[in-house]
């Protein structure tokens, strides 16, 4: 474990990541911006490392061979004091565009796609520590359903549902506008990211299945998001 930086005022960043040539660059980057970097070459060595050091962001090489992120998050999120770390996955291209590839918490995470300047590492843990709640109120309500953006669960007359983040963004976008028609591309491209006509519809069909699944499931029988074909799609009133 190296630490640079150490008398910094700045917040402490754990970057872990076994690959020198990704870590070692962004390590002294950061360093050099004024955060307290603590580097560790594993994601075990990250989480024995957090037990006597309090961190305010982690930035966590996907690719780390002793520990997918998912269970390095697992293991995080059991400490109390230190499950609202927000955490900075760094990921392959291909993962990039992959729904729910790693376990993002909608407003608490981010990723960023290798490979980067360290600039953009630098941008995005900035976004990251002054991340706030989403404007507007904490629970948004609209046709009957009512989504709650601080537990992320989607709720109705027949009982609640647990989104994806995916599924979260998704519907939460069509909720901030309902009765209005949402194009497929402008869902790629709003809510996962895509550069405009580069994502597939595909993506948005699937999600579209299992989010209506899940409406039906806390509000039965009811059509809330329509499909207008070759137009989009829209949320009734």
């Amino acid at each position: 474990m190296t630490c640079l930086n150490p008398i910094s005022a700045m917040p402490t960043v754990l970057f872990v990541s076994s690959t020198a040539s990704v870590g070692q660059s962004a390590c002294q980057h950061l360093a050099a911006k004024g955060y307290d970097v603590v580097a560790a070459a594993s994601a075990t060595e990250a989480l024995r490392s957090l037990h006597t050091l309090t961190v305010d962001a982690i930035v966590f090489d996907t690719l780390v061979p002793d520990m997918s992120a998912q269970d390095f998050c697992r293991w995080l999120h059991r400490d109390p004091q230190r499950q609202d770390v927000p955490t900075l996955f760094l990921v392959p291209p291909a993962l990039r565009w992959l729904p729910d590839s790693v376990p993002l918490r909608i407003g608490r995470d981010d990723l960023l796609s290798k490979p980067f300047a360290c600039s953009e590492v630098d941008e995005a843990l900035k976004r990251l520590l002054g991340a706030t709640m989403p404007s507007g109120p904490k629970t948004l309500v609209v046709a009957g359903l009512s989504l709650d953006r601080g537990l992320f669960a989607l709720s109705a007359e027949a009982g609640t549902a647990t989104l994806t983040p995916t599924e979260f963004r998704l519907l939460e976008y069509l909720m901030e506008r309902p009765g209005m028609v949402v194009t497929a591309e402008e869902l790629l491209e709003k809510v996962w990211g895509f550069y405009p006509r580069t994502g597939s519809g595909d993506i948005v069909r699937s999600h579209m299945r299992n989010l209506r699944a899940k409406i039906r499931k806390v509000s039965p029988g009811r059509d809330i998001i329509r499909t207008l074909p070759r137009r989009g799609y829209r949320l009734t009133l």
